[in-house]
C-alpha cells in the first residue's frame, strides 16, 4: 500500500526532509561517539534537526529540545564514557541495540532478518559498511534516507517515486522498526535515565509513535532481548534498574 502525506507536494517535501532530520538525528546519537561523529552531531545534525521540527508535533519539537539541554557540556570523552555505562564494552545484555537480539530466537531465523534488511538497504543505495544490518543506528539512518529521497522526489515533481518512497517506510517500520525498536527505546530510557541516553530513548519513542501513527502501523507489543548467552533477560532485573 503507497502512503501519502498531504495534497501539497511543497508541504510534503517539507515534512518529508524535517521527518528525515530527526531519523537522521537518531541515527547519529546512537553511534558510537566519536570526534567527527560528535562534531557532526553538535554542530550540523542537532541544529538542523531544531529548525526542521518546527513543521512537526510539538511532542517531537519539545523531545528535540530536550536532547540540545541533555547533550550540553558532553564532549566526546563524557560521551564515550556514558556509552560504555549504557551499552557496556561488549554486547549488551541489558539493552542490545541489534533487532535480531529482539526478534529471533534461532540462527536461522536471524540470518532470514538479516537478509531482508540487506535487501531493503540495497534496493535504496544503501550500505550498512560499519555496523550489522540490524545495528539500531542503520535502521535509523535508512528511514531518514527513504524520507529524504521522498522529499527529493516530492521536490521534482516525481509522484511515482515518493509513493515509493513512503511504500518502503510503511513496510520498513511495520516488518522491521516498530517490532523491536519501542522494547529497545524502553530499555534505553530505563538505563539512560536524566542523561543523553535518556533523552535519546525519549525522542525515540516519540517518533516512533507519531511515525505509526500516520502510517497506520501497529506498534510491537513488548519484547523480552535475548542476551548473547541465549537467557532472557527482563526490564526488572538489578543491572538494567540500576544501570549496572
Amino acid at each position: 500500500m503507497t502512503s501519502t502525506v498531504g495534497t501539497d507536494p511543497t508541504t510534503g517535501a517539507e515534512e518529508d526532509l524535517a521527518r528525515s532530520a530527526v531519523w537522521a538525528l537518531l541515527s547519529q546519537t546512537l553511534t558510537y561517539p566519536t570526534p567527527a561523529s560528535v562534531g557532526q552531531l553538535v554542530e550540523e545534525d542537532l541544529p538542523f534537526t531544531e529548525v526542521m521540527a518546527v513543521l512537526l508535533p510539538s511532542a517531537i519539537r519539545s523531545a528535540v529540545g530536550d536532547i540540545r539541554a541533555a547533550f550540553e557540556g558532553f564532549g566526546v570523552d563524557e560521551l564515550e564514557a556514558e556509552h560504555r555505562r549504557v551499552f557496556s564494552h561488549v554486547h549488551s545484555a541489558d539493552c542490545p541495540p541489534f533487532e535480531t537480539d529482539y526478534t529471533s530466537r534461532d540462527v536461522w531465523r536471524q540470518s532470514e532478518q538479516l537478509a531482508d534488511l540487506s535487501g531493503f538497504y540495497r534496493a535504496f543505495g544503501v550500505e550498512a559498511s560499519m555496523e550489522r544490518p540490524d545495528h539500531v543506528s542503520v535502521e535509523l539512518e535508512f528511514l531518514h534516507v527513504l524520507r529524504y529521497k521522498a522529499a527529493w522526489a516530492a521536490r521534482h515533481d516525481q509522484a511515482e517515486h515518493v509513493g515509493t518512497c513512503h511504500a518502503a517506510a510503511e513496510t520498513f517500520l511495520r516488518d522491521h522498526a516498530a517490532r523491536w525498536l519501542p522494547s529497545f527505546a524502553d530499555r534505553l530510557e530505563a538505563i539512560g535515565g536524566e542523561g543523553p541516553y535518556g533523552a535519546v530513548a525519549r525522542l525515540l519513542s516519540t517518533a516512533l509513535r507519531t511515525e505509526a501513527e500516520r502510517l497506520k502501523v501497529e506498534i510491537g507489543e513488548p519484547v523480552i532481548p535475548v542476551s548473547p548467552s541465549g537467557d532472557e533477560r527482563v526490564m526488572g532485573e538489578r543491572g538494567l534498574c540500576e544501570g549496572s
